[in-house]
């Protein structure tokens, strides 16, 4: 009994040291939007290149997610949390003193690169410590802390700005990486159990096709989901108003994503919540171009997808694949989520550059959520024979 305890207090101790690390990702990856303003003062940016410095954080994942993902099913976690919060750091020092347009680009990258590294880790650590064990619930929890990070820093910038200075208030997002560094190492496994860091037969199969279908959903769910949260506070309002009606995504996410998750762990279903969510975000996008919403409501009603869909996808990957490729299939959607992220505000900004229509942005996003919902119906797991009884 003392054993399970023991067990069962390591599993919560890894989600949380996870949540700390995440919060710091998450704080960094939402740092753009409330910067534009003396962005735009500072380096005359576009709305193109706001875009493009929003999702380069996102960029070495398209890349990198499914070697890295691999490499995590064999590397060390302990020795790989610390490179990956090492590179985070450098990235967001980086960032924060950044002379020109092409520094703040460089330190996006490099924390992108660090970011990656630990969400794989992360989410493959969560995975296997909580396999068959409220595994929904607690990537609900992990996922959670996204919308935290996003409440927090809409919540205090213009205090933080008014009083540090932009770069000062970059500077504290790098003490924040600073502090997770010896959490991470006292809390984390040296190595994998032998089961779990070896590749068994299953490795030198090709990707099935229910993990590919669920890859192209996870990044057709961040090309709107990304852009929203770019250009949301611009159609939401101005200044700090846009910021905080903006943040209601994130309440509402920070208070519900926990229940969503052991709504599916009871239903076991992920697969249709997967499916639905982005149905809604996409009945949500129509809405908002046609101007039938008002701000709080569409911006509640993305909080509950928010909620919903994170939690659903990320338990998914542990089902579909054997436990020695979890790495690599996590790496696998991350790449293509990260696609989607990269793409998402890119694009958000080229149309808004273009026309002052918002409707032409959210029509156009919500056509990217339709392809997600309509291809999220293939991601049943392989051992059910489709959809489930």
């Amino acid at each position: 009994m003392a054993d399970r305890g023991e067990l069962a207090a390591q599993r919560w101790r890894i989600l949380a040291s996870a949540m700390l690390s995440f919060f710091a990702v998450g704080l960094t990856f939402f740092a753009v939007p409330p910067l534009i303003t003396p962005l735009r003062a500072s380096f005359a940016l576009s709305n193109l290149e706001i875009g493009l410095l929003m999702g380069a954080i996102a960029a070495p994942a398209i890349v990198l997610s499914a070697p890295l993902g691999a490499a995590l099913d064999r590397w060390p976690p302990r020795a790989a949390g610390l490179i990956g919060l090492t590179a985070m750091l450098l990235g967001s020092v980086t960032f924060a003193v950044a002379p020109a347009y092409g520094w703040l680009l460089a330190g996006r990258l490099v924390f992108g690169a660090g970011a990656l590294l630990m969400n794989l880790l992360l989410a493959r650590m969560i995975s296997m410590a909580f396999a068959g064990r409220e595994v929904a619930l607690a990537m609900g929890l992990f996922t959670g802390i996204y919308a935290g990070s996003m409440i927090v820093l809409f919540s205090v910038h213009t205090v933080l700005e008014r009083t540090l200075g932009w770069r000062g208030e970059m500077g504290l997002l790098a003490a924040l990486v600073l502090a997770a560094i010896p959490l991470h190492a006292a809390v984390m496994p040296r190595r994998l159990p032998p089961a779990q860091g070896t590749a068994g037969v299953g490795a030198r199969r090709g990707l099935p096709g229910p993990l590919v279908a669920l890859g192209i959903a996870w990044m057709l769910y961040f090309v709107p989901f990304s852009a929203i949260a770019t250009f949301g506070p611009q159609w939401s309002g101005k200044g700090a108003a846009g910021l905080l009606l903006t943040s209601i995504i994130t309440w509402v996410a920070l208070f519900c994503t926990p229940m969503a998750g052991a709504l599916i762990d009871r239903t076991g279903r992920p697969t249709a919540w997967c499916v639905a969510g982005l149905g809604f975000l996409a009945g949500t996008l129509v809405l908002m171009a046609g101007g039938a919403l008002p701000v709080v409501a569409a911006m509640a009603a993305i909080g509950v997808v928010a909620s919903a869909v994170p939690p659903a996808f990320y338990s998914l990957p542990a089902r579909l694949v054997p436990p020695e490729r979890v790495g690599l299939a996590f790496g696998f959607i991350t790449a293509l989520s990260n696609l989607g992220t990269v793409v998402g505000p890119a694009v958000a900004g080229a149309v808004r550059d273009a026309t002052p229509s918002w409707a032409v942005v959210w029509g156009s996003m919500a056509g990217a959520a339709v392809a997600g919902a309509a291809v999220a119906a293939f991601a049943w797991p392989a051992r059910t024979g489709g959809a489930p009884a």
